[in-house]
């Protein structure tokens, strides 16, 4: 028996299905949209290059929804009335907003619903639905207001009092089963019943509805054991594209006075495939081929204005059914909503040379619901048979240039690209004057047609004398016995100098500065990297004045070719007088014991003067030992008498003896320390005069107050100050006469 295999989920159906038992995926065999003569086609979807907005994708079957990816309807809260997207007839749109009290209640036709036809794509018009015969008016309830009233009252329901009895309503839809497509929605009656003991309103909601879906319904107040027909109307979303499918859909039926009570029935629609066959282009319609054989187009399937796949076969065929295609794949599904594109290669005889040729080749994709076809137009065209042309030949390089030696290799160039038959060639070589010989790789040479060959020659020629270039012109023949073909070139020989001609010598730095020094080194190199022998020198170097004695090390050097070496130069002189300088002038000499070069350089000596240095360095210390010295002890035995502010009381109130020498000692202490101050500030002057006279002053007040203390009572043994500070005295005298500027002359 035979079966239907679902592509999107792999599901086994019987051959009479139309749609997947297990995905509800539409399976397009009764369109002939995926069978070629009667058989199933299962082709490959290629690249995918455009599609349509929000369009459903077949993705959505694997996943377990339904077929058909399409945004939702708006959500309205329970017991408010839904937003209608309009009923299909008047008949309809009458028992959508009809009154829930009213005495003609909507019904609906006995017969299922009817929708698209599902045996061939496009639209067809849905089937409205008809309103039934009255159904008996539920008598009011006492105390209860009147149906009518209710409804215009609003969806808001009172609390339901304790011994109200609120039941799950009783809900049957007249068909279970309808089908619908874009811009055409279809209304389903359903048959509500209100069992509870109140007057109830009821929402009704689709449970897990595709997003696609537009979900609307009439009025849902009933009286206590009221029937009522409420028109509920499904449509398909505008701005989308639905695939052809089959869905159900669950529909809940809740009490708005207790959501507890609810119901659920089901009803199963129908997206019929609509859409026609999908188009074929052809990428380029106009191909061009110039000496070439093979080539390829790209075939475009648009199905975008379909709702379900479509697999057609691809062929291709020319009038005189040379050409030869290839289709990878040649089987091909194009998804809804969607334009694949595939390369199609192909192959054709080439005219005779120099001609063209124009064919016609006609594409078709097709299956069991149409074919499409394309027409392409091929061009091809072959250059004229080339001409026969002679080998060229061409010496490379043409210039040749040998700096040391007589031989120089080149290559020969050997083109036959421009010929069609072998060529044996013979090379030789010669030259105006006939004094170079050649030699090469190869002296006989087979070309194929196209070939290039490149032999290898070498020359040599009598070289030229020292220093001196000489230039010769020379050719390469080619020869195949008949014709001979000949290249031109030159060659040019130069004979090195003498190294030393090309060496350079110098010496780094090439002046010096040094200060209190006899000495100073140098470098000096000697730069071969011109020349292309080994260069032997000997160094010799001399003062201008000859005050300065130069040496190397060490004295002689070999310089290989391309390189430099270097050895020290060390230059002595006499240093000159103090606070003045001398340049000594030199030239340094290298030799190969032919010729020679030389290189200047020059040293400056500066003395410097280290009188005022060792001037301030005495002052200091002798300065600083006068004022350690008034501070410490002057007497052995005796701390020192320093002038405090006691002592400058005692003295105000005249508690102390005026008579007694020793109260000196404190104002002689603050003199020495003045006169200490003063031989520091004198570093301040060029001549040293006020650090000589306050050491002398320091020497001269101390005898004499030592002087004035053995006439006017005794001086006791001298301490370490007093000592101290004669030394300083001395010290820093001699500082202040080293600061004194130096005679001229």
């Amino acid at each position: 028996m035979a079966v239907r295999v679902c592509e999107v989920c792999g599901e086994t159906n019987e051959a009479s299905a139309r749609f997947c038992t297990n995905c509800d995926a539409y399976l397009g065999w009764d369109s002939g949209a995926a069978t070629l003569d009667g058989e199933p086609l299962t082709g490959i979807v290629p690249t995918v290059v455009d599609s349509v907005g929000p369009a459903a994708a077949s993705a959505d079957a694997e996943s377990g929804a339904s077929p058909g990816t399409m945004p939702a309807a708006a959500e309205h809260e329970p017991g408010d009335p839904a937003p209608a997207s309009g009923p299909t007839d008047a008949a309809a749109s009458v028992s959508a907003h009809e009154p829930v009290g009213a005495t003609e209640p909507v019904g609906a036709t006995g017969a299922a619903a009817t929708g698209y036809a599902a045996s061939a794509p496009g639209p067809t018009a849905p089937t409205a639905t008809a309103p039934t015969a009255p159904a008996p008016t539920a008598p009011t309830a006492p105390g209860a207001t009147a149906p009518g009233a209710a409804a215009a009252a609003g969806t808001q329901q009172p609390h339901p009092a304790a011994s109200a009895r609120i039941e799950a309503p009783d809900a049957v839809l007249d068909v279970a089963e309808a089908t619908m497509g874009p811009g055409a929605p279809v209304t389903i009656v359903l048959r509500l019943t209100n069992p509870s003991s109140i007057v109830d309103g009821y929402a009704i909601e689709p449970v897990a509805a595709p997003d696609w879906l537009v979900f609307s319904h009439g009025d849902t107040h009933l009286m206590p054991a009221q029937e009522l027909g409420v028109p509920l109307e499904f449509a398909i979303r505008d701005d989308a594209l639905v695939l052809a499918q089959r869905v159900t859909v669950t529909l809940r039926v809740a009490s708005l006075a207790d959501e507890s009570r609810n119901v659920e029935v089901s009803v199963q629609l129908t997206v019929p495939p609509l859409g026609p066959s999908a188009t074929l282009e052809v990428r380029p319609s106009l191909i061009r081929l110039e000496d070439h054989a093979a080539g390829d187009f790209t075939v475009r399937l648009d199905n975008r204005a379909a709702n379900f796949a479509q697999t057609v076969r691809l062929t291709a065929s020319d009038s005189e059914g040379l050409v030869r295609f290839a289709f990878a794949p040649d089987v091909v599904t194009v998804p809804a909503g969607q334009a694949v594109e595939l390369e199609v290669s192909f192959s054709a005889p080439e005219p005779e040379p120099g001609r063209e040729l124009t064919r016609q080749i006609t594409v078709e994709a097709g299956n069991d619901a149409g074919r499409a076809a394309a027409p392409l137009t091929l061009v091809q065209r072959t250059a004229p048979e080339p001409v026969d042309q002679p080998v060229r030949v061409r010496v490379e390089p043409s210039s040749l240039r040998v700096e040391h030696g007589n031989t120089a290799d080149f290559d020969v160039l050997l083109d036959h690209r421009g010929g069609h038959q072998r060529a044996t060639l013979a090379l030789s070589g010669r030259d105006p004057a006939g004094v170079i010989g050649f030699s090469f790789s190869s002296a006989q040479v087979v070309l194929e047609p196209g070939a290039v060959a490149h032999v290898r020659g070498r020359l040599a020629a009598p070289a030229p004398a020292r220093g001196e270039t000489a230039q010769y012109a020379f050719s390469v023949v080619a020869s195949d016995g008949v014709q001979d073909v000949e290249a031109s070139g030159t060659v040019q020989l130069a004979s090195p100098p003498e190294a030393i001609l090309t060496a350079v010598v110098r010496i780094d730095p090439p002046s010096q500065l040094v200060v209190n020094e006899r000495q100073a080194s140098f470098q000096v190199s000697v730069d071969n990297r011109s020349g292309v022998e080994p260069l032997g020198v000997r160094f010799e170097g001399a003062s201008e004045d000859g005050t300065a004695r130069l040496s190397f090390t060490p004295g002689e050097l070999m310089v290989p070719p391309g390189q430099a070496g270097s050895v020290r130069l060390v230059v002595d002189a006499a240093r000159p007088a103090p606070s003045e300088s001398a340049t000594r002038r030199f030239r340094v000499t290298a030799t190969d014991g032919v010729r020679s070069i030389t290189a200047d350089g020059a040293l400056t000596q500066a003395s410097a003067d280290r009188r005022p240095i060792a001037s301030r360095v005495l002052v200091t210390i002798g300065g600083l030992l006068v004022i350690i010295g008034a501070l410490a002890e002057w007497f052995a035995g005796f701390p020192p008498f320093l002038p405090s502010v006691d002592l400058i009381s005692m003295l105000v109130r005249a508690q102390v003896n005026l008579g007694d020498p020793f109260l000196t000692e404190p104002a002689i202490r603050v003199l020495v320390v003045l006169f200490g101050a003063l031989m520091l500030l004198g570093m301040i002057g060029k001549s040293g005069r006020l650090t000589r006279v306050s050491a002398v002053l320091v020497v001269i007040l101390t005898a004499a107050w030592l002087l004035f203390l053995a006439v006017a009572a005794f001086v006791p043994a001298l301490g370490l100050g007093l000592v101290l500070v004669w030394i300083g005295a001395v010290v820093g005298f001699i500082g202040g006469v080293l600061a004194r500027p130096r005679p001229e002359g």
